[in-house]
């Protein structure tokens, strides 16, 4: 304590009240003054230095709070739009599978439709045929048979008559 008074007073009047006033006693007195404000100053920007970190970490902590919450607000708004795209996947799946369903239904239907028309097809070439040869055979009788004269004096022929009255 009493030396920082003595260096409180070299301070202020310029001489060391400790010690003799001898020169060589003063100047270490000045130094020792000098080193102390020296401290003194390291201390004080040591201070400021850690006030400024503290503030620095301060501003770095609400940073990080205020991301931390814009984070946590854009996880749930991903959540929200996650859910809804899953609820419009769900809805196209139970749509696509509706429509491969009736397109299914429909490649069958096609599928007998085909198949019936080409069994009437064949039916329809089979009764050509017949017809054809029934026909021909037709006209093979009517080649052999004799006729009398008279039946032929009507503009239609037998084979008219026959064809109109089968339903050719």
């Amino acid at each position: 304590r009493r030396v920082r008074e003595a260096v409180v007073s070299t301070q202020s009047t310029g001489t060391c009240d400790l010690m003799p006033k001898e020169a060589n006693v003063h100047t270490k007195c000045q130094d020792a003054a000098k080193k102390q404000d020296l401290v003194i100053s390291e201390l004080r920007k040591s201070i400021d230095k850690g006030s400024k970190e503290r503030d620095s970490l301060f501003i770095q902590q609400k940073m990080e709070s205020e991301t931390s919450q814009k984070l946590v607000y854009e996880n749930e708004e991903l959540r929200k739009q996650h859910a809804l795209l899953n609820s419009r996947h769900e809805s196209m799946v139970r749509s696509l599978r509706a429509e491969t369903k009736i397109k299914m239904d429909l490649f069958s239907a096609l599928g007998d439709a085909r198949r019936q028309t080409e069994e009437l097809s064949h039916k329809f070439e089979q009764k050509h045929k017949e017809h054809e040869l029934l026909k021909q055979r037709f006209a093979e009788a009517m080649a052999v048979s004799t006729f009398p004269t008279s039946s032929f004096v009507t503009s239609t022929t037998a084979s008219d008559t026959f064809y109109s009255a089968n339903g050719f």
